[in-house]
């Protein structure tokens, strides 16, 4: 209060995963208006650069409101304070803390929900990217959105479209407040939001509600239409409410689910979209939560073509099947302590060859490196191998097999199993997953020694089905990166496509199956759908 100097600096600094938050409870004396005498400012970088401004407050009298909340980008901030010394009533009070780093945006499957920027209500911190896909559960429902708040940095004068901080839904651009009319739209079953800020100046932000709506279905989602203009909830009915009429129940049994829904083991069925193993018990038999000792890393501790080496005992589910002299021919994945799950063709007799023999293969788990000696390593024989009674070797459609081991496999560190992903899961696209192997690190290369990994995204069906003419069947899946250089290879074959559901567990989306060539641009590797096939796997495996 009263400062006796013209000038002050505070460096702000906290542990590194962390982002600072100041908070200004009283500032009078500054106000946002010309900055020529004194200001107020926060820079996100210790020096007092222009380029790293996150707010300024200059001018006299009280600034309003009396609390404002930043937030930087890194773990540093610095906040200078410069004031004409004969102004009385000079008062600054603020604190800072350290609050965890966030990463924003994601892929939402949901009835309805909210989307904000960064920390709101708190300013969003500069120099950040968000992207969000919003879908509702059923594509018979649409979207609508509505936004509450839109408080962004004003494009620069003379710009015909945001260009410094915005928001944009589905290619439109927003950084200030809109009309009703825009505020509120409807879009179709999936919406695609991203949220850009500069390195300069930062605001509040934004914040949204959506929907799913149909316009042709009465009843909420979630419920069920009873006739006589009555809607009930899915919930009360499939758990004994029975004022929809006598057969309402029916509405929970299997054959009466929407697709997408999953079944629990009592026959009824949950709306809410991928349950099984996110902590939560949803069936009332607990049986969305018991298949969950799989899909994690136990190391307190990337052929793959554009990939880089991995880490032992990062993919701890991949498994190496070899053949005497030929050694490494396939991968496959731990999905239980007697079965592997890997791709049919792999078990198709050459001219030479006798692939679809169980006798002449050996399964390794717990491998980084190919040929390795080590007491971690565990071998198996294996005892049968199941091809799909439909594997079409022609047009490599339910390209998958399940081999079972002569000996159970224990877990350790070094070897944990799979989620297997039930048939209502799904992974949108876009989706991040890793593929793993000691296939070719180039197209006609020799194979890996230590296991590859490398990043791909799911990619679109029906786009995928347009590059390769119509080959793509509901059996089958494409990942990878459209403008080539990063894809599976020879020797990857029957190995993992995993993703990662809540609570980073992983899930086999992908069957390593098939493609043109490998890493070429426009030409996405094409995997078998785990997802289709879960009904199989589960009977087959019990």
């Amino acid at each position: 209060m009263n400062p006796k100097k013209s000038f002050y600096q505070w460096r702000l600094r906290v542990p590194s995963n962390y982002v600072v938050r100041l908070v200004v409870t009283t500032l009078h004396g500054v106000a946002p208006e010309n900055c020529a005498s004194h200001h107020l400012s926060a820079y996100d970088f210790l020096l007092p650069l222009q380029n790293k401004i996150i707010a300024r407050w200059c001018g006299s009298g009280a600034w309003s409101p009396p609390v404002i909340r930043l937030t930087s980008s890194r773990n540093v901030m610095l906040l200078t304070f410069s004031l004409d010394k004969r102004e009385e009533r000079n008062i600054l009070k603020a604190h800072f803390q350290a609050i965890p780093k966030v990463m924003c945006g994601g892929h939402y499957i949901s009835w309805n929900g909210t989307l904000s920027s960064p920390y709101y209500p708190s300013y969003y911190p500069p120099n950040i990217d968000c992207s969000w896909i919003i879908r509702a559960p059923l594509p018979a429902y649409k979207l609508s959105l509505k936004i509450l708040v839109i408080q962004i940095q004003e494009k620069s004068p003379g710009s015909s479209k945001c260009d410094k901080d915005w928001l944009e839904i589905e290619g439109v651009r927003y950084c200030k407040d809109n009309s009703e009319d825009i505020r509120n739209k409807e879009y179709g079953y999936s919406v695609a939001i991203n949220f850009h800020s500069d390195e300069l100046v930062t605001h509040k932000g934004f914040y949204i509600e959506y929907k799913a709506f149909s316009h042709t279905d009465r009843c909420e989602p979630e419920q069920l239409n009873c006739g006589d203009e009555n809607c009930k909830h899915q919930y009360k009915i499939c758990e004994g409410d029975d004022s929809c009429g006598e057969d309402s129940d029916e509405n929970c049994s299997y054959k009466s689910c929407f697709p997408y829904t999953y079944k629990c083991l009592n026959g009824k069925c949950l709306l809410k979209p991928n349950p099984e193993c996110d902590g939560k018990r949803d069936c009332a038999d607990g049986s969305d939560e018991m298949n969950c000792a799989c899909g994690r890393h136990l190391l307190k501790k990337n052929r793959i073509v554009g990939g880089e080496d991995a880490k032992p005992g990062k993919w701890p589910w991949q498994a190496s099947l070899q053949m005497g002299a030929h050694g490494h021919v396939c991968g496959a994945s731990v999905i239980s302590k007697r079965w592997l799950v890997s791709a049919a063709h792999c078990f198709s007799d050459s001219d030479s060859v006798r692939y679809s023999a169980p006798s002449g293969w050996r399964a390794y788990m717990g491998l980084h490196t190919i040929n390795e000696k080590s007491n971690h390593v565990a071998t198996r024989s294996i005892k049968r191998i199941i091809v799909h009674p439909q594997y079409d070797q022609s047009i490599s459609d339910y390209d998958i097999a399940l081999l079972e081991m002569e000996m159970p496999v224990f877990f350790s560190e070094l070897v944990q199993p799979i989620c297997l992903p039930s048939t209502s899961r799904v992974f949108l696209y876009g989706t991040v997953c890793y593929i793993t192997g000691w296939g070719a690190i180039k197209e006609n290369s020799h194979l890996a020694r230590t296991l590859q990994e490398a990043r791909v995204r799911i990619i679109n069906q029906s786009i995928c089905n347009k590059l390769y003419d119509d080959l793509i069947t509901s059996r089958m899946l494409c990942a990878g990166n459209l403008n080539g250089g990063i894809d599976a290879c020879q020797g990857d074959s029957g190995g993992p496509l995993a993703c990662t559901g809540k609570g980073n567990r992983w899930y086999l989306a992908g069957i390593v199956s098939w493609g043109e060539g490998c890493a070429r641009r426009n030409r996405p590797g094409v995997y078998t759908k785990v997802t289709a096939l879960y009904d199989w796997i589960r009977q087959n495996t019990n």
